[in-house]
C-alpha cells in the first residue's frame, strides 16, 4: 500500500504492536501499555502481539473516522446512535487521568481503518499516515484563527524576503518514534526543552523596492542593485519584516520584533538564528501561561538552539553545537542548556522527563539551568536530542506530565500567541 507523507509527522496515525500489557489499579476493564514513551488506556481483551495504530495527544481526529467508530460522545454524530464515545465535539485526543492512571494516547485496531476500503493486511509496523486515498483520518488540532480580510491581502503586497533566506526551522519529530533508527554509536546532545514561543532572526538578502525613477531607469535597461542585506525577524510561521514599507503590520510593536532588534550589528550577514523567547510579552502577558522562567512582567529571554549559515542560492548550512555554543558566547548570547552528551546506547529518556532540571543542578551538567519559576508542581516541557549533520537533526520527547498541563490549557482556551499567529 502506497502511502503519502503526513503533512506532520508528530500528528500522524502510527501503526504500531501491542508489546507490553500493564494491569491498572482500580480498573475491571482497561489495563494499559506504553507506546513510543507514551501510555495508552485499553481495552483488557488487548493482548501483547496485537497490531493496530495511534495517535498522539492534540491529534484532531476526522469527523469520518469518529463517526464511522463510533467515537463522538454525542450520538447522533455516530453511526449507530446508540453508541457514545469519548471524543468531544473539537475531536481532539486528549492527554488525561483516567481514575488515577495517565492517557497520553489513543490507541485504536486496524479494523478502524475499513471504512476507507484499506486492506488491513496491507499495513507495516511503522507505517505512517493521515490520510487515505481521500480519507482525511488525523491531523494537528490548532485552534481556529480569525483571519481579517487586509491580513488575507498580504499574499499580494511586494515582500523582501523569500522564504529560502529565512526558512522556518523545522518541525522536530519525536524521538521515541525514531530511536530504533538511530544506531546505538551515535553521538547525542541533550538540551532541555523550553515552553515559549520560537524565533528566528537573519541578517539575509532581501530584495529592494525599487523607486518610481528606477522604475523607469530598468525600463530603459539601466542595471539597478535588485538586492540588499537586512535584518528581518519572524515567529515560527510569519515573517515581520518592518522595513518594507508596503507591508501591512497587524502586530505592532511585537514580541519578536522587539528582540530581534536587540541582535542588530551582532548578527554577520548570510546567518540565522533560531531560538525560543520565554517570559512576557511586551504588554506583560506571559508568553506561556505558569512558564515565565523567572522573568518580570513586559520582560522576555532569548535562548538559541539553532544557528546556521543560507548562501546566495538558499542552500543552508548549521553550525555544530559547539559551534554554537562559541558563536553565541562571543556575542553575549545565551544557548538552551545543554543536559547530557555522549552515544545514544548510553542515553535513557525517561530519565529526562517529567523533572525541573533546576531542581538537579549537578545531576548532569555544571551550567545553571532556567528554572520553572510560577508553580513548584509544573515540570520542563521535555528535552531536545540533536544529532549533528549539515542540517542536524533534533528531535523532542515531551513530558507525559507536560502534556496533561498542554491540555488544560487548550481546554481552558488560554492564547498562546506562536499559535495565534496566522500561516499566510
Amino acid at each position: 500500500m502506497k502511502l503519502e507523507t503526513p503533512k506532520n509527522k508528530n500528528y500522524a496515525a502510527v501503526v504500531v504492536r501491542l508489546t507490553n500489557i500493564i494491569k491498572l489499579d482500580n480498573c475491571d476493564n482497561v489495563v494499559s501499555t506504553t507506546i513510543f514513551g507514551f501510555q495508552a488506556i485499553i481495552d483488557k481483551e488487548h493482548k501483547e502481539g496485537d497490531i493496530g495504530i495511534v495517535f498522539p495527544a492534540e491529534t484532531r481526529l476526522s469527523e469520518e473516522y469518529l463517526y464511522e467508530n463510533n467515537l463522538n460522545r454525542h450520538g447522533d454524530r455516530n453511526r449507530d446512535e446508540a453508541q457514545k464515545g469519548y471524543i468531544e465535539d473539537n475531536r481532539r485526543v486528549k492527554a488525561v487521568k483516567f481514575r488515577g492512571n495517565r492517557s497520553d494516547c489513543l490507541f485504536m485496531p486496524l479494523e478502524s481503518l475499513r471504512y476507507t476500503g484499506a486492506d488491513v493486511r496491507d499495513f507495516n509496523e511503522g507505517d505512517t499516515f493521515d490520510t487515505l486515498g481521500k480519507h482525511l483520518i488525523c491531523e494537528k488540532y490548532e485552534r481556529p484563527i480569525l483571519v481579517s480580510k487586509a491580513q488575507a491581502q498580504m499574499e499580494k503586497v511586494f515582500r523582501r524576503v523569500e522564504a529560502k533566506f529565512l526558512p522556518e526551522h523545522y518541525d522536530n519529530e519525536h524521538y521515541l518514534r525514531n530511536v530504533d533508527r538511530i544506531p546505538d554509536n551515535t553521538k547525542l546532545i541533550v538540551t532541555q526543552k523550553l515552553h515559549g514561543t520560537s524565533i528566528r532572526v537573519g541578517h539575509t538578502i532581501c530584495l529592494r523596492h525599487h523607486n518610481l525613477l528606477e522604475k523607469i531607469l530598468i525600463k530603459l535597461g539601466v542595471k539597478i542593485q535588485e538586492s540588499e542585506f537586512d535584518y528581518v525577524y519572524g515567529s515560527r510561521r510569519v515573517i515581520k519584516d518592518i522595513n518594507n514599507p508596503n507591508q501591512n503590520h497587524f502586530y505592532g510593536e511585537d514580541v519578536w520584533t522587539k528582540a530581534g532588534k536587540a541582535l542588530q550589528g551582532l548578527i554577520p550577514q548570510n546567518y540565522l538564528i533560531y531560538g525560543e523567547l520565554v517570559g512576557y510579552t511586551n504588554e506583560g502577558s506571559p508568553i506561556q501561561k505558569d512558564y515565565t522562567y523567572g522573568c518580570l512582567p513586559g520582560a522576555n529571554k532569548l535562548f538559541v538552539y539553532r544557528v546556521a549559515i543560507v548562501n546566495a542560492e538558499g542552500v543552508i548550512t548549521d553550525l555544530s553545537w559547539d559551534q554554537v555554543k562559541e558563536f553565541c558566547a562571543q556575542r553575549g548570547l545565551t544557548t538552551v542548556k545543554e543536559l547530557w552528551r555522549g552515544e545514544k546506547a548510553g542515553f535513557k529518556v525517561e530519565d529526562f522527563l517529567d523533572h525541573r532540571f533546576a531542581d538537579r543542578k549537578g545531576s548532569y551538567t555544571d551550567e545553571p539551568v532556567e528554572i520553572v519559576h510560577d508553580d513548584p508542581l509544573i515540570v520542563d516541557e521535555g528535552v531536545c536530542v540533536r544529532v549533528e549533520g549539515m542540517v542536524p537533526m533534533i528531535y523532542k520527547a515531551k513530558s507525559p506530565i507536560f502534556l496533561q498541563h498542554e491540555t488544560k490549557m487548550l481546554d481552558q482556551e488560554v492564547t498562546d500567541i506562536e499559535a495565534e499567529q496566522p500561516t499566510l
